[in-house]
């Protein structure tokens, strides 16, 4: 995304951006919320600078909304926390139209013990077990707000934090199918996420289930207004 971002952006101003985001998305990953802040002395309206960009990007990118920011805004350090949603399909067929947008769990899950599941780690807490070995960086971390909620053959499982590791929500994801699926109890959950011990995680859910829904910033941060795209 960031290379296509950058040639459509070059295409209009002419010349190359240095781009930053809030936040990466692991390969194969969806982003509705991404926020990417660019420099530009380029002296389109944000209207007309937005509708050029969007003319030159593929189909499967769009800019929601272009505005000016301060020139100290910074996406990533600026944001207070992040919310992400995990799709999966819970159902005996695939669907072909989710097939590479949502994870394909064919055995019905209970959403409601993975819902009480989740709420456990609610809170500041270490996420080691949720974490590779080799990740590199700080393993506490907090989740503001969880929910699991079955939207017909979907379920939605979303999380907002205040940070989080590289494939450290599909981990959390990959345990709570086998808690929905009856494989481990409630009670296991909560002592697996308490181990620090990444080997007893459930496997590591797909990455096509992921989207990073919103990014959300401090008062001060939002009326903080370089060029800077929301795609929210």
């Amino acid at each position: 995304m960031q290379a296509e971002l950058e040639r459509a952006i070059e295409s209009v101003t002419g010349k190359l951006p240095r781009i930053t985001a809030a936040g990466r998305t692991d390969a194969g990953a969806h982003a509705l919320g991404q926020v990417i802040a660019f420099g530009t002395e380029s002296h389109l309206p944000e209207e007309s600078l937005e509708l050029a960009i969007n003319a030159r990007l593929p189909r499967d990118i769009v800019v929601r909304d272009l505005r000016e920011v301060a020139h100290s805004f910074h996406p990533r350090f600026d944001a207070r926390s992040r919310t992400y949603r995990y799709v999966i399909w819970n159902a005996p067929q695939r669907s072909p139209l989710l097939s590479d947008r949502a994870a394909h769990i064919r055995k019905p899950l209970d959403v409601e013990r993975m819902n009480r599941a989740l709420r456990l780690i609610v809170g500041r807490h270490d996420f080691t077990t949720f974490v590779s070995s080799s990740a590199v960086g700080r393993r506490m971390r907090e989740i503001i707000c969880a929910s699991v909620e079955r939207h017909g053959g979907e379920i939605w499982v979303e999380l907002e934090g205040n940070g989080f590791m590289r494939q450290m929500i599909r981990s959390i994801v990959g345990t709570l199918i086998d808690v929905g699926l009856g494989r481990i109890s409630v009670e296991e959950f909560d002592e697996i996420a308490r181990s620090g011990d990444r080997s007893r995680a459930g496997a590591t859910a797909p990455a096509r289930g992921l989207y990073l829904l919103s990014v959300q910033y401090a008062e001060e941060a939002d009326r903080r207004s370089a060029h800077a795209e929301e795609l929210l």
